[in-house]
């Protein structure tokens, strides 16, 4: 039987392919971890209402930590309202548009909930990890699923004015016109994400497990323009921001084989010169299932103290 007396954050990492739950105490310790299939959690089927099950199996996982837990973070692949209460859009996450998740989760454990893009909450981690908090300008990439993006200034993850800024991955590329799940088209992620490397897999390597593709094929024409599509969305931001430090990382980039010394070719082609292309700091983040949940905790730690 779990004590109940100590407060703890359940942290939640909602993603396309996982889904990510585990309890972490004040002072960032992990007491609890589980990850499953986004699939398996809806029974292998497509929900009819998948929302509710994801709620539903947050409270069947917090159910022990009841009366213990002092609040919910919980980190979507979605655009996320600027008063972090709605889910206003979730391409590569169907079912959850324009979902008031904050009132509904308030409604069903009656504790704090903190709502944010996961992304946010991955460089958040990678910045206490790293000690960056003193850093004026870092800029973080995630390449899993899609291309996600966040960027912390002066102290603050930037926001904007809606609280959407910070979608990279939906920079538009001249000339293309391939329909994106966000309702636009030519989107950089359809170029530069997990799922792009699908495809290519599909077309071009079908007899090749996607887990070994960089080591098969990591010289071939059609990886190195995957790779080419990731560092131009990385070297644009860099070029607007000129960060101090540049953060790279997600499921893709953690595969065996990834070609980094490639990636930073490439990025360094298209950023500005003779700066900041002379002076990057780039930092590659090393494969962690736990990051979304610690980042979720320490965001929500953040939050109580302001």
């Amino acid at each position: 039987m779990v004590a109940k007396r100590a407060e703890y954050i359940l942290g939640v990492d909602v993603g396309g392919t996982y889904v990510r739950m585990g309890v972490v105490s004040r002072d960032l310790e992990l007491r609890d971890f589980q990850v499953v299939m986004t699939q398996t959690l809806y029974g292998g089927k497509e929900p009819k209402d998948p929302v509710r099950e994801l709620i539903e199996s947050i409270k069947r996982y917090g159910a022990e930590w009841e009366g213990s837990l002092l609040a919910l973070s919980i980190g979507f692949p979605s655009i996320i309202s600027k008063d972090r209460r709605t889910i206003y859009s979730s391409p590569n996450l169907p079912g959850f548009d324009r979902v008031p998740i904050a009132d509904l989760l308030e409604r069903e454990f009656r504790i704090p909930i903190f709502v944010d893009n996961d992304v946010n909450h991955l460089l958040l981690y990678d910045i206490q990890r790293l000690d960056l908090f003193h850093e004026e300008i870092v800029a973080g990439f995630y390449i899993g699923t899609g291309l996600g993006n966040a960027i912390y200034i002066a102290g603050k993850l930037l926001s904007g004015k809606n609280g959407t800024a910070a979608e990279l991955g939906h920079i538009p590329v001249m000339n293309r016109h391939d329909p994106c799940g966000c309702g636009n088209a030519g989107c950089i992620e359809l170029y530069a994400s997990g799922k792009r490397l699908r495809e290519i897999c599909r077309e071009h390597f079908p007899d090749t497990d996607i887990r070994e593709v960089f080591v098969k094929h990591g010289g071939s024409g059609v990886i190195q323009e995957f790779i080419e599509a990731i560092a131009i969305a990385v070297s644009t931001e860099i070029n607007i921001l000129d960060p101090d430090h540049v953060i790279i990382g997600g499921g893709v980039v953690n595969m065996d084989r990834f070609p980094k010394a490639e990636l930073e070719r490439y990025i360094k082609m298209h950023v500005r010169k003779p700066y900041p292309a002379e002076r990057l700091s780039i930092v590659y983040t090393s494969e962690n299932q736990k990051a979304g949940v610690y980042g979720a905790a320490y965001s929500a730690l953040r939050r109580l103290r302001a």
